[in-house]
């Protein structure tokens, strides 16, 4: 797989290296990101004999501002780059500094288009999730308390460094593939050519996939994807090497969206790699929207068992939500979500909370 990546780069950057290069209008910047703002109440149910200290009430918030540029040259391709760069990051704490998140360049056309820096690969960006106007369960800034469920979207690679090609859209379906050489962040830049090693135990050659389509019939619409990631253990064998195949189904008809989506996983356990680790991931929503009104309830079921634990780490959570739409890129988001875990080293929690959410 890694051998037929690497092929259709070559094969695109052939091509680009074969249009004649004419004038055309440079590169125009544009500054776009969010910013999320929440106020929450929490009621946590915490283990016996747990010394955790959890506050009822928190002030909690996150985002990115995001520079985009892009141009298209007079030969149809479009040339262009996107960099994030981090303001709030609930990951965050303490004096860490604030640095980029995503970065990348694009070129673009009729052949598809050809991602090159740290971004998401093929099957993540690809994926449909339930949907919600809360907080949801994919990706998600704010989980309850400690602790939350798996995620259903394939993230083996995360956002390190990677090829990544999008076929064109051909009636409504699109197709990806990237190639991760490694999965840390380090060591990519400054002098030299940035050659580095990677560990015993680490993971490498991440490959992903992803397929989608969408569309629209009459008044309903339509959107489905499946995605698989793997990767290779140094020195761990193939018994060990994490992979995490998935599908996502959405419809929608008259303002509700009804969804569904399924994750399985081995050898990885809710954004890291644990040899020995099975899991499922299922989550189920609906959504309302009417006007600048918006609700929707969603449910997901977390199932991870370990090779040679006796006990496993299970999660049922269940969200409400409620949005409106204050005017453009203002919107207030209120709920609840309820986490049932059902390991007692993890706590029970139930949240409330509203916020608003900024778009630019």
């Amino acid at each position: 797989m890694k051998k037929v990546l690497l092929g259709t780069t070559a094969l695109v950057a052939a091509g680009l290296l074969a249009q004649p290069a004419l004038a055309s209008d440079p590169i125009k910047l544009q500054v776009k990101g969010y910013y999320q703002n929440l106020v929450t109440f929490s009621d946590v149910d915490e283990p016996a004999g747990s010394t955790a200290n959890y506050k009822d009430a928190q002030f909690r918030h996150e985002g990115e501002v995001h520079f985009k540029g892009e141009t298209k040259l007079d030969n149809g391709l479009t040339v262009g780059f996107d960099a994030q760069l981090e303001i709030v990051n609930v990951g965050l704490s303490g004096g860490q500094p604030r640095d980029m998140d995503e970065t990348y360049m694009y070129f673009s056309g009729g052949f598809g288009k050809l991602q090159l820096g740290a971004e998401n690969g093929a099957a993540y960006l690809l994926h449909v999730g339930v949907p919600s106007v809360g907080l949801g369960f994919d990706d998600r800034n704010f989980g309850v308390a400690a602790s939350n469920g798996g995620h259903g979207r394939p993230n083996i690679s995360g956002d390190t460094a990677k090829g990544t090609y999008f076929t064109p859209n051909m009636g409504g379906f699109q197709a990806g593939v990237s190639y991760s050489p490694n999965i840390d962040h380090q060591g990519l830049s400054g002098n030299g050519f940035g050659v580095m090693t990677v560990g015993t135990g680490s993971v490498e050659d991440v490959i992903g996939l992803g397929l989608k389509y969408s569309g629209k019939f009459g008044g309903a619409s339509l959107a489905i994807s499946g995605g698989y990631e793997t990767g290779e253990v140094v020195g761990g064998g193939s018994n060990v090497d994490p992979e995490i195949w998935s599908l996502g189904l959405n419809v929608g008809f008259g303002g509700f969206t009804v969804g569904a989506s399924y994750a399985d996983s081995e050898n990885y356990d809710s954004g890291s790699l644990n040899p020995g680790a099975d899991g499922d991931v299922l989550a189920l929503g609906l959504a309302y929207k009417t006007g600048p009104w918006g609700v929707s309830a969603g449910y997901q079921k977390t199932d991870y068992e370990i090779a040679g634990v006796a006990t496993s780490r299970t999660a049922d959570e269940y969200e409400l939500a409620a949005s409106y739409q204050l005017g453009a890129g203002v919107q207030l988001r209120g709920g609840l979500i309820h986490a049932d875990m059902d390991l007692n080293t993890l706590p029970d929690t139930t949240t409330l909370f509203v916020g608003t959410f900024l778009t630019f």
